[in-house]
């Protein structure tokens, strides 16, 4: 990295983790994984037109091409992260400003009666020795009994400043976080173990915190009939007829470009479009192996993704053996109704797609779009040898389909999460969600997890940011959801937050959460899925 300069020429390549800023020069199809560095969930395509820009911390993740160095060290989006995060100074916590009023107490109630005490046995020493019958103390031996009356004193003030509490307090943490330890909380700054037990306010990240980070399809419509949940999907295979949930898991396992690999981890993981992984981690599921398909079957022509017609195809052989070819169609739920005139029905049979049809398509797409899921529609058509010669060598026609159905695909929540937003709330905290994603997505997850609730403020970071301070703290109070936010986003709202008196904690696993890790009240990272970046910033590692 450290020969690279701005106005350079950078070569991308499926794999490579970006550490500069630029510009998309040429691009064959680069899609690009940005979660780590923004907290946008869904892949990004890049082109040298519109989306031409990349930024540092993210990973290409399919296709190839060139770009332009725009920005590298400090100035990059990566570096501006970091040295956000070196200027965030640390705050007190609430046990040391407690422990510094009890000093402070303490202190002042022993001056006052160390002052008390002298003043007492000054008058007392020279009114015993006015009264005496004896003769009255000599210069020397005044001054020397008055030194004896001041040590007196000094010792009261001494003996009130609680020397040994520190160290008691100290030791106290010091066993905590052995305690911790051993649930899986590795705490990095020993003041977080009792900062954390007074937090008001949680701020959490969404993508990988709050949700898994891995595309799953979670609600699908297939010949008609639909499913809920994954054990829902096993349910719809036994139903349907075999020959029908055969064509969808071969043109699954076909159309696609995804495959299984092992991770940096060593443990296995679909390497690709997050969309098709979590399509083929979906007939991985129902007991399918797309391995076997693909090498049982011939894939005669490849069509690989268009952004503009939101397509993607595959032409195979068909198993019997007879003259034709079968083109099965991957396309964005929007396009699929205008494209097909045929679907498949609950008996496994091929029916016109009349009114009703369309009708009860286009309610499902829209159930789908309202639960803020990627609705990707699947389907197919059977063409004869010399009709697909016809076909262009670019894209396939896409006309005359036949819907197979649509799946609904989300990065859904982390087991439990439903229940510590719940216990949060009863226990006074309230949680915020603070992510990069976009905000109908961010909405649905909020209602999902229970965060974002009636009367609550959900508006993204560009209108947070162009509120005036007092604005930006007014706001702050009923906020529940920040979306499209930035690292700067994240460390204002933690800023407003204390300066409304909130002791803040902060959850989060990316590099964007950095900053915001650093100035909150006790930050937790995750120690599995989270950035360095996310780790050496929180103050709590969540192994």
């Amino acid at each position: 990295v450290k020969d690279v300069h701005v106005g350079g020429v950078l070569l991308m390549e499926p794999g490579d983790l970006l550490a500069v800023d630029g510009i998309i020069l040429k691009s064959h199809n680069i899609t690009c994984d940005e979660s780590s560095a923004t907290g946008e969930s869904d892949a990004m395509k890049k082109d040298a037109t519109e989306h031409c820009y990349v930024i540092s911390g993210s990973k290409v993740l399919d296709g190839s091409g060139c770009m332009l160095v725009t920005a590298v060290g400090p100035n990059s989006f990566f570096g501006k992260t970091m040295m956000a995060m070196r200027e965030a100074s640390p705050e007190e916590t609430p046990l040391q400003i407690k422990l510094d009023h009890l000093a402070e107490s303490i202190a002042k109630l022993g001056m006052a009666a160390a002052v008390a005490m002298l003043v007492s046995l000054v008058v007392k020493y020279f009114v015993q020795a006015a009264l005496s019958e004896e003769p009255f103390p000599s210069g020397a031996d005044i001054f020397s009994d008055m030194v004896k009356i001041v040590i007196q004193a000094i010792t009261i003030v001494v003996a009130a400043v609680p020397e040994g509490l520190p160290m008691a307090v100290t030791l106290a943490l010091a066993y905590a976080t052995t305690q911790m330890l051993k649930d899986n909380n590795l705490v990095r700054v020993l003041s977080a173990c009792e900062t954390m037990g007074n937090a008001t306010t949680v701020c959490s990240d969404k993508t990988g915190t709050l949700t898994q980070n891995k595309m799953t399809v979670v609600e699908g419509t297939l010949s008609l009939k639909s499913f809920t949940s994954l054990d829902g999907a096993k349910a719809w295979k036994n139903e349907v007829r075999h020959e029908v949930a055969q064509v969808i898991i071969e043109g699954i396992a076909l159309n696609s470009s995804a495959f299984e690999d092992k991770d940096e981890k060593g443990s296995l993981a679909f390497i690709g479009s997050k969309t098709e992984s979590a399509l083929l981690g979906f007939i991985k599921f129902l007991g399918a192996s797309y391995s076997n398909i693909r090498s049982d079957i011939k894939v005669v022509k490849m069509y690989p993704f268009s952004s503009a017609k939101k397509t993607m195809s595959r032409a195979v052989e068909v198993p019997e053996g007879r003259e034709k070819d079968r083109l099965y169609v991957k396309v964005a739920s929007e396009i699929i109704l205008r494209s097909c005139t045929h679907y498949i029905d609950s008996e496994g049979e091929t029916r016109s797609l009349d009114n009703n049809a369309h009708a009860r398509f286009e309610q499902i797409i829209s159930q789908y779009a309202d639960k803020a899921l990627r609705a990707i529609a699947l389907s197919y058509r059977d063409v004869s040898s010399s009709e697909f010669k016809k076909f262009s060598d670019e894209e396939a026609p896409i006309a005359k389909l036949i819907c197979l159905g649509v799946v609904g695909i989300q990065d859904p929540l982390r087991p439990g999460v439903v229940e510590s937003v719940r216990d949060f709330a009863k226990a006074g905290v309230t949680v915020r969600m603070i992510t990069g994603d976009y905000i109908q997505t961010a909405r649905a997850i909020a209602k999902n997890a229970g965060i974002l609730i009636k009367g609550g403020l959900a508006m993204t970071g560009p209108e947070f940011r162009a509120l005036s301070k007092e604005d930006q703290t007014e706001a702050v109070k009923r906020l529940q959801v920040l979306a499209r936010s930035s690292p700067t986003d994240k460390t204002i709202v933690v800023r407003r937050l204390q300066e409304l008196g909130e002791v803040v904690a902060v959850t989060g696993d990316g590099t964007n959460d950095g900053p915001a890790l650093k100035m909150a009240d006790v930050g937790f990272s995750m120690g599995i899925t989270g950035t360095e970046v996310a780790k050496e910033a929180s103050a709590i590692v969540l192994m």
